[in-house]
């Protein structure tokens, strides 16, 4: 019974399916930093007339869409506010972000026996 040989294309298939996973991990984190800063600026009540505020509120903001209305939003003082839906709205892509990183640990793994298999078939 002869054995499988393996192949350069399963190699490819494996590198590019971890490049993607690098995508959407780094899609996650920045979506984590950008939510993470503007729950901060929000709840100490940082002047949104600053162009560093107004950047980091506008970039938050496609992030949250999806957790939007979750939970009522509270104000705190005359300035500040807490989010409980940006709060959830990190956990959430902070958990996505261990997945992530766990599935590329897993297919680096994978593309290393691999490549392995192939340095192995070829002596």
């Amino acid at each position: 019974m002869a054995k499988n040989k393996p192949s350069d294309q399963t190699l490819v298939f494996i590198k590019i399916s971890r490049a993607i996973t690098y995508v959407v991990y780094a899609y996650t984190l920045i979506a984590s930093t950008f939510l993470a800063l503007a729950f901060v600026l929000q709840l100490f009540g940082a002047n949104y007339s600053t162009p560093f505020v107004q950047f980091v509120y506008k970039g938050a903001h496609e992030f949250l869409q999806p957790f939007r209305g979750i939970f009522p939003g509270h104000q705190v003082t005359e300035t500040s506010y807490f989010n409980g839906s940006a709060l959830f709205a990190i956990m959430m892509y902070m958990i996505i972000a261990a997945a992530l990183h766990s599935l590329i640990t897993y297919i680096t793994s994978k593309m290393v026996a691999h490549q392995q298999e192939l340095d192995d078939a070829q002596n």
